[in-house]
């Protein structure tokens, strides 16, 4: 047997182990699992309590990254799967010609179970009865162009968006300061991009003012949340 090769063989299967795929996840894992503890909260006894659970997710490349990752990472795992179903199987078949044990590894169950979570992960993302995506952007050019991408992709991804909130717009004032006046003539013209955007336009807008104080804290944010949601 050892002349036909059988024996290095049934060494270098046994060398391609689960175990060591997860000593190198693929980029994005870590986010995977963040995520995959939303299905814990909403499934926990103790956050029951809450009627919401907010993320603040990164910027826009980030953050659509972080959606596609359960897709990604379902057929990823999908295909690790099944790659090891056809070792183990050929491993099992040559070992008990030389009458060698099989070792069982709990890494399959545990990579299915995350597989398992990202696909209700991927749900959620895409329930419109219990999911709502807000982008949240600033009165200037660059970043309304940036949350017209956003939506567009957002849209590809099914995720339901219906709000936008435009943070720090100056609040009308008679002052005679030339940078306010300046300033508030840019945001005037991002504002009207929004309302003639053909991904932005048909969204709910919420305008939330700069204010002279940083919203830290739980008073200020009931402040700002008045105003938001008045």
């Amino acid at each position: 047997m050892d002349s036909m090769g059988l024996g290095v063989l049934v060494e270098q299967l046994g060398e391609l182990k689960l175990g060591e795929l997860l000593d190198t996840p693929p980029p994005g894992l870590d986010e995977a699992i963040a995520i995959s503890k939303v299905m814990q909260f909403l499934e926990a006894q103790e956050y029951s309590m809450f009627s919401r659970i907010v993320f603040d997710t990164a910027p826009t490349g980030h953050t659509l990254r972080l959606l596609s990752l359960p897709d990604f990472l379902d057929a990823s795992i999908g295909k690790i799967l099944k790659l090891r179903s056809k070792i183990a199987s050929a491993t099992s078949a040559i070992k008990s010609v030389f009458g060698q044990e099989v070792q069982q590894q709990d890494a399959a169950n545990k990579l299915e179970q995350l597989r398992e979570r990202m696909v209700k992960v991927r749900e959620l993302f895409r329930d419109t009865e219990s999911t709502e995506f807000i982008i949240v952007t600033i009165p200037t050019v660059m970043a309304i162009s940036e949350s017209s991408r956003l939506h567009s992709s957002l849209q590809k991804e099914s995720v339901p968006v219906r709000r936008l909130i435009v943070n720090q717009v100056l609040p009308p004032s008679t002052s005679d300061c030339k940078f306010c006046s300046i300033k508030r003539k840019d945001q005037t013209r991002a504002l009207d991009m929004i309302r003639t955007d053909p991904e932005l336009k048909g969204l709910n807008i919420i305008q939330a003012p700069l204010v002279d104080m940083e919203i830290r804290g739980v008073p200020a944010l009931n402040f700002l949340g008045d105003i938001l949601w008045k």
